[in-house]
């Protein structure tokens, strides 16, 4: 979790994580990290809510983010 981000999504190559604002919505969260995986990473469209790494992994959202909706940091 991480405040004063420039957007909702912001990928950190040199960490290999992905940090979320605080506060964000699951839906927007959700959302966004699809457009940074298929756009920016060139990761193939997972089937309805199923989000996948460029390398065809499917990649789960940290227990927190789901069950609370409000906050999170996915790694």
């Amino acid at each position: 979790m991480t405040d004063d981000l420039p957007a909702v999504v912001v990928w950190d190559p040199d960490e290999v994580s992905v940090l979320v604002a605080r506060g964000s919505h699951v839906l927007d969260v959700f959302r966004e990290m699809r457009a940074l995986l298929t756009i920016d990473l060139g990761a193939p469209e997972g089937p309805g809510n199923v989000l996948l790494c460029f390398c065809g992994t499917r990649l789960r959202l940290p227990a927190e983010l789901v069950t609370r909706g409000v906050t999170a940091e996915a790694c």
